[in-house]
């Protein structure tokens, strides 16, 4: 008797029929993370802090719209968290709505899936019809919420705020990079709830390894599993994976194969380094775990400078820790008089060892007390907008035969009044010059994410044929003129 599968994609039901071999056959070669996700919360292996947060918010949505719709899953890949929603969704029998990486995340697409793909009927793994007017809910998981790119995923970013504001059903998003989600839509913070995930332990993967491998009767020693635990480096998917992989050898090649096994190359977090700098007892320790981080030394010093003081809170063993701190500064300074990369060695010391030395073990961080730098913050907003300025002049620069700063002085002035007076000449500039959100809101005097700035990139690229009807003159002049007005007290000479 064939066995009907319902698979459901984004807003596409596709039904396939197989038979019953053909489907043992199939999850005979499934790859076995898949095969083996866990079904319900009770089935994740660590985080245990974690899932309880999640369960939590979960249970508001079964006693109505909790204050925060959303949720973001934050850790390194593989770790587990698409699996949670998984398994949280099975949980509390909720419909699935899933946008990853691969599909176009714009905000037209967003729209569409989130919006109106929340609001529809559709079909549950088994079969089952679901109504939205029975108030069956559907959690929709936007995978990697942090990787938007370009003029591709434009707007996408705004639409998942907007998402968040008018949903009627629970959202996760799942990031590796917060900083860089929060970077892009400040508001997400406000709107969604942040639960962060740990690596794995060893023994945490070991005890997953152990389960899997007694399932598919794989013949491995206690020692080779330990192996694959501890070279994992906490993503238990690449575990699973190393387990899969070797598991049709032979005893004797697997225990060769996982004795030589190397450290995968998983770095720890910024904000491990410095938790271990700050909190450690162990100088060695706090040594390799700066060198392991993956930012220069000029660049995790403003990490140390802004943390630091928040955290030792004596004065002596701060004054202490800041001399260290100061020391490597020289070193970092000569290193660029120079160019005498030698010097970071000395520097990478006194930074790790040397604040570790005057740390010791006397203080410990709790959620929240290490954060991002505010100087990294204002200098990324100076460089995002530098960027865009130096981008289209550039570009203008090309289209008339001339240098950018020749462009900055007689060009960009006339360029800008008649963009911010003209709605047809920026369209049509910006379809000439393929002009970038930062680029025209520069012209305009408005923020990259106004809707003048989409309404004028939309146009550009063929996506909005509307034109301004006669009703909305006033409006538009309106506009115009607080647009003027901003040119006057501003104007690009400013952005230094």
């Amino acid at each position: 008797m064939p066995i009907p599968i319902m698979r459901i994609n984004s807003m596409e039901l596709l039904i396939i029929t197989e038979s019953e071999e053909e489907n043992k056959m199939k999850k005979k070669t499934l790859d076995w993370a898949e095969k083996y996700r866990p079904s319900n919360l009770k089935e994740v292996i660590g985080n245990s802090k974690a899932i309880a947060q999640l369960q939590s918010w979960a249970k508001l949505w079964s006693r109505g719209h909790p204050r925060k719709k959303g949720v973001i899953l934050i850790g390194s890949p593989g770790i587990g968290k698409t699996s949670v929603a998984y398994a949280l969704a099975s949980e509390h029998n909720w419909d699935l709505i899933e946008l990853n990486a691969s599909d176009k995340r714009n905000a037209s697409s967003i729209e569409k899936i989130i919006g109106h793909g929340s609001r529809a009927d559709a079909f549950s793994l088994d079969g089952t019809y679901c109504s939205s007017a029975e108030g069956r809910l559907k959690l929709i998981i936007f995978d990697e919420a942090d990787n938007l790119f370009g003029r591709e995923d434009y707007g996408g970013a705004k639409a998942i705020v907007q998402s968040l504001r008018k949903t009627a059903q629970p959202i996760i998003l799942i990031v590796n990079d917060y900083y860089e989600l929060t970077r892009r839509a400040s508001g997400i913070k406000q709107l969604a709830l942040s639960i962060r995930f740990e690596k794995l332990t060893a023994h945490q993967v070991m005890e997953a390894l152990e389960r899997i491998a007694g399932k598919e009767k794989v013949n491995i020693s206690q020692e080779a599993l330990h192996n694959i635990a501890k070279n994992c480096g906490g993503d238990i998917r690449a575990a699973i994976n190393d387990l899969q992989s070797i598991s049709t050898l032979d005893r004797d090649d697997i225990e060769k194969i996982t004795d030589s096994l190397g450290w995968r190359d998983v770095p720890p977090e910024i904000f491990e380094a410095l938790e271990k700098i700050l909190t450690s007892n162990d100088p060695l320790e706090a040594r390799r775990f700066l060198i392991s981080v993956r930012e220069p030394p000029d660049k995790f010093i403003i990490w140390l400078d802004d943390n630091l003081p928040r955290i030792i809170r004596n004065v002596r063993d701060r004054e202490n820790a800041l001399w260290a701190l100061s020391r490597a500064d020289i070193f970092l300074g000569r290193v660029s008089r120079r160019q005498y990369y030698r010097f970071w060695s000395y520097a990478t010391d006194l930074m790790s060892m040397g604040v570790c030395q005057a740390a010791g073990d006397r203080y410990k961080t709790y959620s929240g007390s290490l954060r991002f730098p505010e100087y990294l913050i204002r200098l990324s907003r100076t460089k995002a907008r530098r960027a865009s300025l130096r981008s289209l002049l550039e570009k203008l620069a090309r289209e008339s035969h001339t240098s950018s700063s020749i462009a900055r002085e007689a060009i960009v002035p006339y360029i800008r009044s008649l963009t911010i007076r003209d709605r047809e000449f920026a369209i049509e500039l910006s379809k000439r010059l393929e002009l970038l959100p930062g680029e025209i809101a520069l012209l305009l005097g408005m923020e990259s994410d106004s809707d003048d700035v989409e309404q004028i990139l939309s146009a550009a690229s063929g996506n909005n044929e509307e034109q301004i009807d006669a009703d909305n003159i006033d409006q538009q002049d309106e506009k115009k003129e607080r647009s003027i007005e901003y040119a006057q007290q501003r104007s690009l000479f400013e952005f230094r």
